[in-house]
């Protein structure tokens, strides 16, 4: 294989991970996302932006020809809708050109048709397939629906599923171009007017979630927007904005986390204090148990047995000192603790006496 191959093979795994953790973020305001597969996400994005001023928009198709002419060095905007076909897709040759396979008239069509598309689509938005297969060892962007909106079709509709001529895909082996590279373009080029930040929150729907899923919602949206600044260069418009946004959401990451340990939604502190009260019962039962001894009170042994001294294991008798046949205490009348001896006296011990004495305590 081909040194050069194997390392676009590799950069187009990164770029899936990263495309796998970004699709399944949610709330956006002008895009939504959705995966299918590992190879695939299918990008939802809306044609007009949701919060408009009271002035009636003016539809792109309603300006000048002069105006809406898009010249080769600035990019594209949805101010220029519909766009040329030449303009925005591959030409069939091109496609042969990139394709790795070579196969005769097949260029770098998608997995599945866009007239095949699952998913119910409506005028509101458009939708877009960003793709890294295998075999063409980099991503490439389809459109799935609205084409007429989009793009002028000239030809038959298999045109329909030609990869578009993105900046953002062109450039990618070349470049480091992430995944919210590529849709920030996809989101300037349909949605109209254009939003100056294409990674704008919708707030309203983290105000609808349940705590719990607010705080990992939150959470995830911290993540995306951190790599999105970290990754977009300072002359980006949006770069600012997306730093704005990152620390309102931050404050309402930390105010909901705060909210649900304090009601003991979160799992972390249930399991702590389950764990915390399991050992308070182990504790509870280990320790020393009461015996009653009238009405209203009880008395603390330590062997759990009545009247028991500390014999190891054998029947209390009184200690004989070296005295044979001593009356024991405790009242306990003729029993002696030989502690395993004879019950005979033990020879007399001299410790510079002559006689027989107490051990001395």
């Amino acid at each position: 294989m081909d040194p050069n191959e194997t390392l676009m093979k590799k950069k187009l795994q990164s770029f899936l991970c990263e495309m796998l953790k970004f699709g399944t973020v949610k709330g956006f305001k002008h895009f939504a996302m959705y995966m299918r597969g590992r190879e695939e996400m299918v990008l939802s994005v809306v044609n007009t932006p949701q919060m408009l001023s009271s002035a009636t928009p003016i539809a792109p198709e309603s300006l000048p020809v002069d105006k809406r002419k898009l010249s080769k060095s600035e990019s594209f905007s949805s101010m220029n809708l519909p766009y040329d076909q030449r303009s925005l897709m591959l030409s069939i040759r091109s496609q042969m050109i990139l394709s790795t396979h070579g196969v005769k008239d097949v260029g770098l069509p998608p997995a599945s048709p866009s007239e095949e598309e699952s998913l119910v689509t409506d005028d509101r938005s458009t939708l877009f397939l960003i793709a890294g297969y295998g075999r063409y060892s980099c991503p490439y962007v389809w459109v799935r629906s609205n084409h007429e909106r989009l793009v002028k079709l000239t030809g038959s509709s298999r045109e329909k599923d030609c990869p578009l001529k993105l900046k953002s895909t062109l450039k990618w082996k070349d470049q480091d171009i992430f995944v919210w590279d590529i849709v920030a373009e996809l989101v300037k080029l349909c949605t109209y007017p254009s939003p100056r930040n294409p990674f704008e929150i919708d707030f309203d729907y983290f105000k609808l979630l349940p705590l719990s899923e607010k705080v990992l919602a939150t959470v995830a949206m911290m993540n995306v927007l951190q790599k999105i600044l970290v990754y977009t260069p300072d002359h980006k418009i949006y770069a600012g904005q997306v730093f704005e946004e990152l620390q309102l959401i931050t404050k309402q990451h930390f105010t909901a986390l705060e909210s649900l340990v304090k009601d003991n939604g979160l799992p972390a502190v249930l399991q702590q204090q389950q764990q915390h009260q399991q050992q308070q019962r182990q504790q509870h039962h280990s320790g020393p148990t009461s015996a009653p001894v009238g009405p209203g009170r009880t008395r603390t042994t330590s062997y759990n047995q009545p009247n028991s001294a500390p014999s190891y294991n054998q029947p209390y008798s009184a200690p004989s000192y070296n005295q044979p046949n001593s009356t024991p205490s405790y009242n306990q009348p003729n029993s002696t603790h030989s502690f395993n001896q004879p019950t005979s006296a033990p020879p007399t011990q001299s410790y510079g006496y002559t006689h027989t004495t107490r051990a001395m305590f």
